[in-house]
């Protein structure tokens, strides 16, 4: 009777003890232990769907390669069997644009997932292009307490996944010791003439113009100033002609990740964070209105905030959020502010975005400017 006894109580304490390591390993990841209702009907409609429809911005989360990888995760945590249909895509503008033009002819979208920053969320915003959920009942991990971005989007459209450091990348075989650019002054040196690129949309420029930030006057002197300087457009994923010496910089870029990306691949690229502003670029992920397999979109989007999620974003697109405890880069933002402890210090996120509508700064109006001022004017006829 005793040796039963003490049997059962063995079997007892082995099974509390595996259902404690189990729950403990839950808890451990940072994820939430129940599904919500709405999340398992993502999940079914997901099964269904199976396909995760993509026209993607270069470079970003390693493209096919890296989302396929993913999507391995994915497919065993949720029980799906997704599938990868991937478009090489523009920049974040350049698709906007595309989508937005597909939505109004009520077309099916090219991309069941939309990447962007705070401008084009807030653009997804008023044209009903980008889908309005409550993601915080898609998203298993539960939000920090008292977090520095929040991770839904004003109205539900979309959500933050990652924050990058915006700043200079340089050629380290023509950019040495002193000059470095650790200043936005240190571009105006005689030698740079013509060996200095900038982003097609002016990335950076303009959100550094807002009243209260730098001032329209401040940069649209700067910007003139600078002109001289400039020898050609790149996009700000697109570091090759950078690496490969055609240019010595790229000012400004949309965040460090790019540079990670090709360093990781031995490009001898460095970036540097001008002492007068360290600026946080915000990256967005939603839904367009027409996608072609909304659960699909709906459920990558709710992965990425889970532990494994945002550890594969670092893997593959050298970034993570912020918010969440061990991410990545967070050391990186909390370093250049540390560095640049006098610095203007600007989180572009989709609420700021909406903040600044709110308050009458029409960005798009000094976005114009500032390109007027590089181009010039055009000529009838010609684009």
């Amino acid at each position: 009777m005793q040796i039963k006894i003490k049997q059962t109580n063995v079997g007892f304490t082995i099974k509390c003890l595996s259902a404690f390591v189990l729950a403990a390993m839950f808890v451990s990841s940072g994820d939430a232990l129940a599904r919500s209702p709405e999340l398992e009907k993502v999940i079914k409609g997901a099964k269904k769907e199976g396909v995760l429809k993509l026209l993607w911005t270069e470079g970003h989360m390693g493209a096919d390669a890296g989302i396929s990888d993913m999507l391995k995760s994915i497919n065993k945590r949720y029980g799906t069997n997704i599938k990868l249909q991937f478009t090489q895509g523009r920049s974040f503008p350049a698709n906007l644009g595309r989508l937005t033009q597909e939505h109004r002819a009520k077309q099916t979208s090219s991309t069941d997932v939309f990447m962007g920053s705070g401008s084009h969320m807030l653009s997804g915003f008023k044209t009903g292009m980008l889908q309005r959920v409550d993601w915080n009942k898609l998203i298993e991990r539960p939000e920090p307490k008292n977090a520095v971005v929040k991770r839904v989007n004003n109205g539900g459209v979309g959500v933050a996944i990652a924050s990058r450091v915006v700043g200079i990348v340089y050629n380290t075989n023509l950019v040495k010791g002193s000059d470095i650019p650790y200043s936005i002054e240190d571009v105006m040196n005689p030698k740079w003439k013509g060996q200095i690129a900038i982003t097609p949309y002016l990335t950076g420029f303009y959100q550094f113009a807002a009243p209260d930030v730098f001032g329209i006057k401040f940069m649209t002197d700067y910007m003139k100033r600078l002109k001289p300087q400039i020898g050609g457009f790149i996009g700000c994923n697109s570091l090759d002609k950078v690496a490969s010496g055609q240019f010595a910089m790229l000012i400004f870029d949309c965040g460090r990740d790019a540079t990670v990306r090709y360093q990781r691949r031995g490009a001898p690229l460095g970036h540097a964070v001008p002492k007068e502003i360290v600026r946080n670029n915000i990256i967005n992920l939603g839904v367009p209105s027409n996608a072609a397999h909304p659960n699909v979109g709906k459920l990558f989007i709710a992965w990425t905030h889970s532990k494994e999620g945002q550890t594969a974003l670092w893997k593959h697109g050298a970034y993570d959020l912020e918010i969440y405890p061990g991410s990545k880069s967070k050391s990186l933002v909390d370093a250049a502010r540390s560095k640049n402890s006098k610095a203007i210090f600007l989180k572009s996120t989709v609420q700021r975005t909406f903040q600044q509508k709110k308050d009458g700064i029409n960005v798009r109006k000094f976005q114009k400017k500032l390109k007027k001022i590089v181009r010039g004017k055009r000529k009838r006829g010609k684009k």
